[in-house]
């Protein structure tokens, strides 16, 4: 191989690391704090009696979680 070709290859084989490695940590997550508020809305519903049905909770936080995903672009790196 030549010099040129294993440069381009070691430039990409590094950027690929790179890349798998850096993300966002996980108090920047969107996601994680959708996921934190849910479950102290929980606690909240046990505690004070305000009930809200389970499949609608479920179907609410599946929504929230598949718009987030869909403008997640960085991994979460903890």
């Amino acid at each position: 191989m030549t010099d040129t070709i294993k440069d381009a290859l070691t430039t990409a084989a590094t950027a690929a690391i790179l890349d798998d490695a850096v993300g966002k940590k996980w108090y920047v997550s969107k996601t994680v704090w959708i996921n934190v508020i849910a479950a102290v809305s929980i606690f909240a519903q046990i505690k004070y009696g305000f009930i809200i049905d389970a499949s609608t909770q479920a179907l609410g936080l599946t929504l929230i979680n598949l718009v987030l995903r869909k403008i997640t672009k960085d991994p979460v790196v903890f």
